[in-house]
């Protein structure tokens, strides 16, 4: 670490300002890339919290500005030493964000730009990587010039992906790692988790395979569906796919519902039935509210799945729970098995 740490201070203080007058940033555009653009797959890295290598390529550079987006957010950036101060091209970047699909996110935004060499030692040293995603910053590091052939364009956008799920919530799951809840029960994630098919926040040997990859690729295939797919099939991008991008990022899930049933068990009528329709993936929750003494059941059963417990002088429990459908309509039983009275079942389901 040392010696990676020294290298990297020697190659920033060895650039001069001739060289950083010569060397020129590419400006992002709005709009789809130009005809003929052939991309590349785009390795990136997703990190917990910047290394000392990003801290120290960003002390070498002049200190972050602030822009403003037509919108009215903020965005912090900061660029490479190896590039002259260029407030119109840090301008240009935040504005070319603020023209994708985005919410209230973007003014929580960091961006680095440095010269794709720089990228590569500041994301870890795999030469493959083009850009990487500091989460305890919340701060994209992207290239300022194209890469392999990769404009600027789609790794900007495809980082921006990953700043969206960091902004947003997948209960019981985390959202960088699985993806938004809209895309991640649209594309059922979860079952193709479960099936040993998908890993999430796996950027090792499974990172095609890693659904949060899927969904910042997903939402760069959104801006750029022309490109080609390197990811697991399982995640590949369709105007349903889209929609629930689209509707992570402008209407995020913010939590459950819950719905509260009554009923009373007793020798004539040992079982009362409800029903609800799970539409998204994740927890279901039961809370029940029994007479003492009182052994209830409490069952959920769709076709194909079923779980439950009994409880005496009621209870509370949760199922993880993944769609065997597009919708599962589920059958909420309370069933008596000692005593008998009145009881409340509270029942919460992501959706």
């Amino acid at each position: 670490m040392t010696r990676f740490l020294c290298t990297l201070v020697a190659a920033l203080a060895l650039a001069s300002p001739a060289a950083a007058a010569a060397r020129e940033r590419d400006v992002p555009q709005p709009g789809p890339l130009p005809a003929g653009t052939s991309i590349d797959h785009v390795d990136d890295a997703v990190l917990q919290a910047e290394p000392r290598s990003m801290r120290t390529a960003r002390a070498a550079g002049p200190n972050a500005r602030r822009y403003v987006t037509p919108d009215g957010y903020q965005v912090a950036v900061e660029a490479s030493s190896a590039y002259p101060v260029d407030p119109a091209a840090d301008q240009a970047l935040v504005d070319f964000l603020a023209s994708h699909v985005h919410g209230a996110e973007l003014g929580d935004l960091n961006v680095y730009v440095g010269t794709p060499a720089e990228i590569v030692r500041v994301c870890g040293g795999d030469p493959g990587v083009v850009a990487c995603y500091a989460i305890d910053e919340a701060r994209m590091y992207v290239p300022g010039e194209a890469v392999r052939g990769v404009p600027v364009e789609y790794p900007l956008t495809h980082e921006y992906g990953h700043h969206v799920a960091m902004w947003r919530t997948n209960t019981p799951w985390d959202a960088l790692d699985w993806g938004a809840k809209y895309w991640s029960s649209a594309m059922r994630i979860c079952s193709g988790v479960r099936r040993g098919l998908l890993f999430p926040g796996n950027q090792g040997a499974h990172y095609w395979d890693d659904p949060g990859e899927g969904f910042a690729d997903g939402y760069a295939h959104m801006h750029y569906p022309e490109t080609d797919w390197y990811y697991n099939e399982l995640m590949r991008p369709n105007a349903k796919a889209f929609g629930a991008i689209r509707r992570d990022v402008l209407h995020p899930w913010t939590g459950p519902r819950s719905r509260t049933f009554h009923g009373r068990l007793g020798k004539r009528n040992n079982l009362r039935t409800f029903h609800i329709r799970l539409e998204l993936d994740g927890d279901v929750g039961f809370q029940l509210v029994a007479p003492r003494g009182a052994v209830y059941e409490v069952a959920a059963e769709t076709p194909g799945f079923a779980a439950g417990q009994r409880l005496r002088d009621g209870g509370e429990f949760g199922v993880e729970w993944c769609r065997r459908r597009a919708v599962d309509h589920v059958d909420l039983t309370v069933r008596r098995r000692a005593g008998s009275g009145r009881f409340a079942l509270k029942v919460s389901w992501p959706g």
